[in-house]
């Protein structure tokens, strides 16, 4: 295949989720495997993918996650959480489509802002939103986040926003300044 925007997109893509994802935990080639492996790049180049609802995209993260997890448990690395595979989804979409192009299509208004202990904190520290939220949020380590916990936290996530408003906005709290991790 002849080197082209799409696979420029797709590497610098891979490296961002990589380098987000990694702290303490595994190398970029690894990651990059994993991420490879899931199926979500066949995904992207179909313009039919941005059109696609809520739902399916939620189908296709859990396989994706799912399919994340098993590689690197099978590469026996140590340290693998769906919290780990998740964030390594969410900056490749951040990459790929939120700031690639179709931040406002139906798949763009879906993808889960990568999740991190920056934007919990933050959104712990709104007075605005529910104090028992708020509490949890606080408490919540983004790296220890097993399947179950993790998309409970993306519903609670949710409900602070009006359903008009595309997920990803939600980063709004999460501050790249902010430099205590």
């Amino acid at each position: 295949m002849p080197y082209d925007l799409f696979e420029h997109r797709h590497n610098f893509a891979v490296w961002a989720a990589a380098r987000a994802a990694q702290r303490g935990f595994t190398n970029t080639r690894n990651l990059k495997d994993a991420l490879e492996s899931c199926g979500i790049q066949r995904f992207l180049p179909d313009q039919a993918f941005t059109d696609i609802t809520c739902t399916r995209f939620e189908q296709l993260h859990r396989s994706w996650c799912t399919a994340i997890v098993k590689s690197l448990n099978a590469r026996k690395i140590k340290k693998v959480t769906y919290g780990r595979a998740a964030k390594l989804i969410a900056i490749y979409l951040k990459s790929m489509v939120i700031v690639g192009g179709s931040a406002y299509s139906t798949i763009g208004r879906c993808i889960h802002p990568p999740i991190d202990r920056k934007l919990l904190k933050a959104l712990a520290e709104d007075a605005r939103l529910d104090e028992k939220n708020r509490t949890t949020w606080q408490n919540t380590n983004w790296t220890q986040l097993g399947k179950k916990e993790y998309y409970k936290l993306i519903r609670q996530l949710r409900q602070t926003m009006p359903p008009e408003i595309p997920f990803w906005m939600l980063e709004e709290y999460w501050k790249v300044t902010d430099d205590e991790e």
